[in-house]
């Protein structure tokens, strides 16, 4: 029999001298059992100490008796020895939850085969409620790092709403700084440009003061030529570039700039070379095509 001191039995029975020989017995395989002759007492006993086995004698005689006893002892399995005349009763007994069953006169072996049952049977009671404990603990766990989770989640929407609402803001601030500067180009720096434009001392500048105010124009109209195309011409490449944007001619350009006409044209032919452009396109309208996706992209 795989048991020890360690596990609790208590007997149950009127009759001291059958208590004591079966406390006997059980002590030769290393039990430590403990003997009741008075129902009361027992009761009382078992309901603040609990037994692991619960060995009934003559109790089970009484109808009233057994389901005060099946209360007390909770978990514990319950052996129901009984004679022949008792057996009505100890079947009753079983219905309420006993163990098992035992007939008078007990013999050794069939007892230690039901003690041992109750043993295994205990155990793995007991091996299943502590996992089940354990799986409680563990769902439990489980629903505390979702809700965790959940947490993080909804503060993570609530960053991402108020960083959207953030880059919002600096987007329509950034559009307003563009709006005032333009608005203080257009309404400072162009009135002063077309004055001194149309001074005679600085007649020698006039094609260099055009080009200023076709650039403020275009720079405050939204109209500026795309940043990649910026980075490719040269500064004078860029001066044509402007003014064939704006429908300039190639006489108009050269007099403008005050340079040749076939100046102009080397000019034409290195702005398609780099952008890539063929002949058979018209250069205003591919400039017109690049300033309106930078149009777009800042919008």
């Amino acid at each position: 029999m795989e048991a020890s001191g360690t596990h609790k039995i208590g007997l149950l029975g009127e009759d001291r001298y059958f208590v004591e020989s079966v406390i006997q017995i059980l002590r030769g395989w290393g039990l430590d059992p403990r003997g009741f002759t008075n129902f009361e007492s027992a009761i009382q006993y078992i309901m603040v100490n609990r037994f692991d086995i619960l060995l009934l004698d003559s109790f089970i005689s009484d109808a009233f008796r057994m389901p005060r006893i099946v209360h007390a002892a909770g978990d514990a399995k319950i052996i129901v020895m009984a004679d022949s005349k008792n057996m009505d009763a100890a079947i009753e007994a079983l219905k309420l939850g006993a163990f098992d069953l035992i007939e008078n006169p007990i013999r050794n072996e069939l007892l230690s085969h039901s003690v041992s049952r109750a043993f295994i049977a205990l155990a793995k009671e007991r091996e299943v409620i502590e996992l089940s404990d354990k799986l409680n603990h563990s769902h439990s766990q489980l629903v505390v790092q979702q809700q965790r989770i959940e947490s993080m989640h909804v503060q993570l929407l609530d960053t991402n709403k108020a960083l959207a609402v953030f880059v919002q803001n600096m987007q329509r601030e950034r559009d307003e700084i563009e709006k005032r500067t333009a608005l203080k180009l257009r309404s400072i720096i162009l009135p002063v440009l077309a004055k001194l434009k149309n001074s005679e001392a600085l007649q020698e500048f006039k094609s260099q003061f055009d080009m200023l105010i076709l650039q403020i124009e275009d720079m405050t109209s939204g109209f500026a030529v795309d940043s990649r195309v910026a980075m490719i011409l040269s500064s004078a490449e860029m001066r044509v570039a402007s003014l064939i944007k704006n429908g300039a001619t190639t006489e108009k350009i050269a007099a403008n700039l005050r340079i040749s006409e076939n100046t102009v044209r080397t000019h034409r032919k290195n702005i398609r070379r780099k952008l890539k452009i063929g002949t058979q396109y018209s250069l205003r309208n591919f400039l017109n095509s690049r300033i309106g996706q930078a149009r777009r992209s800042g919008e």
